[in-house]
């Protein structure tokens, strides 16, 4: 009875064509899958570069907060001012208009005051005073803003 399928030329040609085209077919989706599979390597170095991207913007908008807050810090110290609520609440605005979070324990707003308070060439009891007061009196935050100062 195995004989009897392939006793009529017209179906085996018929099988062998259906076989070639089922192959070519095979063929033709393995390649198509090995494309599909070889994309997500490109969309993860796409990603990859747009976080690189989007890491070098973070960090510009810390270093534009970062120079904001030192040059405030600057004219605060100039203007003979001691009202630390209203010095705060202005770096508090600039932590916001960067999009910078955590900024009140942020060790980088902390130098950034000290290398404003360097810059408005303070004499020494005047930096202890507002060093005392932006710091709030924590030593840790003090020492952040006499590493800026230097």
């Amino acid at each position: 009875m195995a004989n009897s399928r392939f006793h009529h030329p017209g179906r085996l040609v018929a099988m062998v064509v259906s076989l070639a085209l089922q192959g070519c077919s095979f063929s033709y989706s393995s390649e198509s899958s090995v494309k599909t599979s070889a994309s997500p390597f490109t969309s993860s170095a796409s990603i990859s570069e747009s976080s690189s991207s989007s890491s070098k913007s973070s960090q510009n908008k810390k270093a534009r907060y970062e120079k904001s807050v030192a040059e405030y810090t600057t004219e605060f110290a100039k203007s003979g001012s001691s009202d630390s609520v209203a010095f705060y609440a202005r770096v508090s605005q600039l932590a916001q208009e960067y999009g910078i979070t955590g900024w009140d324990s942020d060790k980088g707003t902390y130098v950034a005051i000290g290398k404003g308070l360097a810059a408005a060439k303070l004499g020494q009891p005047q930096y202890e005073a507002l060093r005392r007061l932006l710091a709030n009196s924590d030593p840790t935050r003090m020492q952040y803003i006499d590493e800026g100062s230097r």
